[in-house]
């Protein structure tokens, strides 16, 4: 094809009725010069027409064979297609509306799961050859398997080992390190800090919205200026989105920095949700974050660390052969810490593009995925129904145009072309409608989470981009096949004789089509409704299940900046809202002991025993964790025998500890711990992110007492309350505690009193979190997948009462003549309803049973892909569970057949039978 062929298709697509009328003109000039031709020869003007008109054969034929030369023919049928389709729906218009908001549902349901997956998986940093970042870690135990996305023991970077792997190394043409997720406030509200070495947004040729990125400068001792760039996200959430914000001095911490630019909002700067701003590295003492620790003499050194060093391959390096090189070279310097003593360093590369591992969330999303499906499905299956219900006042056109020649291929490639028409008009509305269902889905979350973990809250941009409007358009063009094919397969089964005899509507039979398609819908809402029962037993359990420790009026206070600590604990301790104050060593900021590690724990074994088993059982490994004296009293952990720890045991060197009734069923089988000596031999801890924790000495320790289990299913579900074997004091001065209040009000006023007054201390002061948030977070979480749950199956069984209606009427249309017999041969009402409301329940039931089954299976498979949130539902075989949603069903199904029964009453036998 040249391109004067192609730019003459082009101009009769754009310009058909121009294109018409030049045809129309040369046809008529080809006519009349033949004509001309024939007057030359002799004879009169209207014979000469007459003869030009025979000579040249049929205007129309030559018409249609120009216009097949233009090879728009395809497209022409489509745009006709297209045109009848849209006068068919405005002569239908509630009709249309039902079918393009059935399906605009689906598809709406379907893009939000997508959008997310999308945001979290597939959607890669807006920087330049993502590609070729990777991360570099130094794992701790590199000879032990992990899971891809699982959780990795790896040893962080100084400043100094990351500047030599970014200069000395020859595979990485530069690397950025970074300190991600650091609470900070501005003007005493909580933001996300991310700080970043100064070549940062130099690695990732990141260019700034407003103002400039930071540079090279910015993070070298000698500037003189702090910094910070903001995200469009902190750009909006701090100054509203002044465009006069660079330039300005804003307070973080309590210390000033200036506002030299602002990124783009596709920018996220390597991580999945974008943090608020990015403080060069510089500044990492200015947060009072720890220092870098030697491993093994304990020496702090004057370095700060990165706990991420993100790197760029040069051209042509394969990860596996830079992984090599990398590893060889870090094994070969003496000045890079081992991640074990004896044994080389070891770097991995993993690719960083923004974007989580494929497995982290597949838990969760997949769920989603097909939670909605069904909604979709049962959609499709709804819009089938109606469409065969509405293609049977169309039987009788069709078969016109049967007899008159066309093909059953053309009609249903009319048909089809019209149900195309409503998915991409459904898909538009899907889309918008999917934006409105994630705000109100983000407005309601923020709602119902507690105070604090609403202010913390950060959500990942989740933007309508190419790859969504890709999967809506798939998924509608799938969606038209499967609500479609079918209706349009059996709406052209009409016998041409019959149509032109005006009895098309003969021998039209659904089949078993329309019952499949009931079935599968009844099955989806019973699928759903039997999970959202699990889900609701599920939540209801978690908002009741004993959390262990006292709820009421505690709350937890994380000691992030240890020089701060005694001001804060001057301002606690005589604060009147403050009943008491404990402490304990917290990983974390749940302020609950974390594991301080294991021990080796011997007691002397007993003479007084004739069992030689219990004799030889006197060594046993043990967890054991360091809290405050108060601590069990401020939490309500009784102790069940003997005491717990006095005011002046404050210290390890008080030789005392008291045990858990878990520890005492394994190593005192007789229960008499209490006065018991028992020797610890303490190891070292399993990974070097430990290695800043404190480490029992070895040494005897007297038992002083039995504290009672913490037995909570929330314990095993979260794993945020530590039950440790053993607990050994420790002082409230102690670095790396975190504060645990019992408050004299309600806690959450407490909290947010507290809180003013100890910003007022500490700048930076991260967050003050109430136990009963943390113990309620679970059950929140469940009752909102209980929601959702309900209202998409409250959704099917709308969906399947609405197929049911569809396909009683049509089948009664369809039987019209066959119940006038029924009737005329003496069957009464009662029997005319009874046969109707019989052949559709035969359907409700399969789709019930079946429905029960699969809801029984997806909450076995759920509960083990997301067992810690999920809890114990996999055992869930109570009847109430099954039966309450049975009868629903059923309810719903017969208040949807009534109204098609009744009118199948009012049948008159008589007129039935004089229109035979």
């Amino acid at each position: 094809m040249t391109f004067r062929d192609l730019r003459l298709r082009v101009r009769a697509l754009i310009a058909p009725r121009r294109v018409e009328r030049e045809l129309d003109e040369e046809l008529a000039f080809h006519l009349e010069r033949e004509a001309h031709e024939q007057q030359r020869a002799g004879l009169t003007p209207s014979a000469a027409a007459a003869r030009a008109r025979a000579r040249f054969g049929s205007i129309a034929l030559a018409a249609d064979a120009c216009r097949d030369a233009r090879g728009t023919v395809f497209v022409d049928a489509l745009v006709r297609d297209v045109r009848d389709a849209l006068r068919s729906f405005r002569r239908a218009p509630w009709v249309t509306l039902t079918i393009v908001a059935t399906i605009a549902l689906g598809l709406a349901l379907v893009t939000v799961a997508f959008t997310v997956y999308n945001a979290l998986f597939l959607r890669a940093d807006a920087v330049q050859h993502p590609e070729q970042l990777f991360t570099v870690e130094r794992l701790v135990r590199p000879d032990l398997p992990h899971p891809p996305g699982g959780d990795r023991a790896w040893m962080p970077f100084s400043r100094r080992e990351y500047e030599l792997l970014r200069h000395g190394s020859d595979v990485l043409t530069d690397a950025l390190g970074m300190v991600s997720d650091v609470v900070a406030r501005i003007d005493g509200r909580v933001t996300n800090t991310t700080l970043v070495s100064g070549n940062f947004f130099q690695v990732l040729d990141a260019r700034a919205e407003l103002g400039r990125p930071l540079i090279p400068a910015d993070d070298e001792p000698a500037t003189s200026q702090q910094v910070v760039v903001l995200s469009h996200r902190g750009w909006r959430k701090f100054f509203n989105g002044a465009p006069t914000v660079v330039g300005r001095s804003v307070r973080l911490n309590g210390l000033p920095f200036e506002v030299v630019g602002v990124m783009p909002e596709t920018f996220r700067g390597l991580s999945v949700v974008p943090p608020d701003l990015w403080v060069p590295l510089l500044s990492v003492r200015r947060f009072h974050l720890p220092t870098y620790l030697d491993e093994y003499e304990g020496k702090p050194l004057d370095d700060s660390v990165v706990e991420v060093v993100v790197g760029r391959l040069k051209p042509g390096m394969s990860p596996e052969k830079a992984e090599a090189a990398l590893t060889a070279w870090a094994s070969g310097r003496s000045d890079i810490k081992r991640n074990r003593p004896g044994h080389p360093n070891q770097l991995t590369l993993t690719p960083n593009r923004g974007t989580l591992w494929p497995l982290s969330f597949h838990g969760v999303i997949a769920p989603a995925f097909f939670a909605f499906g069904l909604v979709l499905m049962t959609g499709c299956a709804n819009v089938a129904n109606l469409l065969l219900a509405r293609g049977l006042s169309h039987r009788a056109e069709i078969g016109i145009r049967l007899s008159l020649g066309a093909s059953r291929w053309r009609v249903i490639r009319q048909l089809l072309v019209g149900h195309l028409v409503l998915a991409l008009a459904a898909a538009i509305c899907g889309v918008v409608l999917s934006r409105g269902l994630l705000a109100g889905a983000i407005r309601v979350a923020s709602t119902v989470m507690s105070p604090e973990s609403a202010e913390l809250m950060r959500i990942a941009p989740l933007p309508v981009d190419w790859r969504v409007l890709l999967f809506v358009a798939a998924i509608a063009m799938v969606s038209t096949v499967l609500f479609g094919l079918a209706p349009a397969l059996q709406t052209t089964q009409v016998d041409p004789a019959r149509a032109m005899r005006g009895d098309a509507m003969q021998g039209a039979r659904s089949g078993r089509a329309s019952q499949i398609l009931i079935a599968l819908q009844v099955g989806a809402a019973g699928l759903l409704l039997i999970t959202s029962g699990a889900f609701l037993r599920s939540a209801f359990a978690a908002a009741n299940a004993p959390a262990g420790v006292r709820t009421s009026d505690t709350l937890v206070v994380p000691v992030t900046h240890e020089p701060f600590r005694p001001a804060i604990l001057g301002a606690l301790t005589t604060d009147p809202l403050v009943e008491a104050v404990s402490a304990s060593w917290s990983s974390g900021v749940t302020g609950f002991p974390a594991y301080g590690g294991q021990a080796v724990i011997t007691r002397p074994a007993s003479s007084a025993t004739q069992d030689r088993s219990a004799r030889d059982q006197t060594t046993d490994k043990v967890s054991y964790a360091f809290v405050s004296p108060g601590y069990f009293n401020v939490l309500g952990i009784d102790i069940v025998s003997g005491r717990g720890f006095a005011p002046d045991e404050r210290t390890m060197d008080a030789g005392v500890a008291v045990v858990s009734e878990a520890a005492v069923r394994r190593l005192w089988p007789t229960g008499k711990a209490v006065g018991s000596v028992v020797q610890f031999e303490a190891q070292p801890p399993p990974d070097t992110q430990q290695a800043a924790s404190p480490r029992a000495p070895s040494r005897p320790y007297v038992v002083i007492g039995v504290a009672r289990d913490i037995e909570s299913t929330l314990a095993d579900a979260l794993r945020q309350f530590a039950d440790p074997n053993v607990y050994l004091p420790i002082g409230l001065q102690n670095p790396g505690t975190s504060l645990v209040l019992r408050v004299r009000s309600d806690p959450d006023e407490a909290r947010r009193a507290l809180l003013d007054r100890l910003v007022a201390i500490d700048p930076a002061f991260g967050d003050i979190t109430t136990v009963r948030a943390m113990v309620n977070g679970r059950a929140v979480g469940l009752w909102m997948v209980f929601g959702v749950t309900v209202v998409l199956a409250g959704l099917a069984l709308l969906l399947a009462a609405s197929g049911l209606f569809s396909v009683l009427s049509y089948a009664i249309e369809q039987r019209k003549r066959e119940i006038g017999i029924r009737m005329a041969l003496g069957a009464t009402t009662r029997d005319i309803a009874g046969w109707v409301m019989s052949r559709t329940f035969i359907s409700v039931a399969v789709g019930i049973v079946a429905g029960a089954g699969l809801a029984t299976a997806f909450v076995k498979v759920l509960a083990k892909w997301v067992p810690f949130w999920l809890g114990n539902i996999a055992t869930i075989v109570e009847p109430v569970a099954y039966a309450a949603p049975v009868i629903l069903i059923v309810v719903t199904c017969t208040v949807a057949v009534s109204l098609p029964a009744w009118r199948a009453t009012r049948v008159d036998p008589v007129t039935t039978l004089r229109q035979d």
